[in-house]
């Protein structure tokens, strides 16, 4: 029997899939931390091609593509 993965994370199977945006939002990391949270989408250089979200590194991202 397979585990069910968490909504935010039905299409994303990458290991890394913890420092993806999707995955932090989902756990209020925008909240509880919310200067982190703005460093990691400060200056964005990559837009995912799932959500949408921006990020300034592709490692925050599901399906990075450049700006």
């Amino acid at each position: 029997m397979s585990e069910e993965k968490p909504q935010h994370d039905l299409e994303c199977d990458t290991d890394s899939h913890t420092q993806h945006l999707c995955y932090l939002m989902s756990q209020s990391f925008h909240l509880t931390e919310e200067q982190d949270y703005k460093a990691l989408i400060e200056d964005p250089k990559f837009r995912c091609g799932r959500c949408g979200k921006k990020a300034g590194s592709k490692k925050n991202l599901c399906m990075p593509a450049e700006l």
